[in-house]
């Protein structure tokens, strides 16, 4: 009797981050996946985005803003999102002891 089990190389696919981190401080300066962003605009943010995701645009977005960001640092995270086709956005929260 011979068995065949598939192989776990075989359907491996390229690694990819499960989500994208996105962490602006309160200068609003950007970060995707801890690697700093020069921000040239929405659209910019929004292509470096996508490179991110790939082709998935199940890509989950995660939102992590410094308390002293500015609202509209953090609403130019969600609009290059919508552009990029990444609908998946949620934000990461932090306890005051966690700090």
């Amino acid at each position: 009797m011979q068995i065949n089990l598939p192989s776990a190389t075989a359907d491996k696919q390229p690694d990819r981050p499960v989500s994208i981190n996105v962490a602006v401080d309160a200068r609003g300066h950007y970060t995707l996946n801890n690697a700093p962003v020069a921000y040239s605009g929405v659209e910019g943010l929004s292509a470096e985005l996508k490179r991110l995701a790939g082709n998935n645009p199940e890509q989950p977005v995660i939102i992590n803003a410094d308390a002293s960001a500015t609202h509209q640092a953090v609403v130019n995270v969600m609009e290059a999102a919508r552009l990029a086709g990444l609908s998946r956005i949620t934000f990461a929260t932090q306890s005051q002891s966690d700090k």
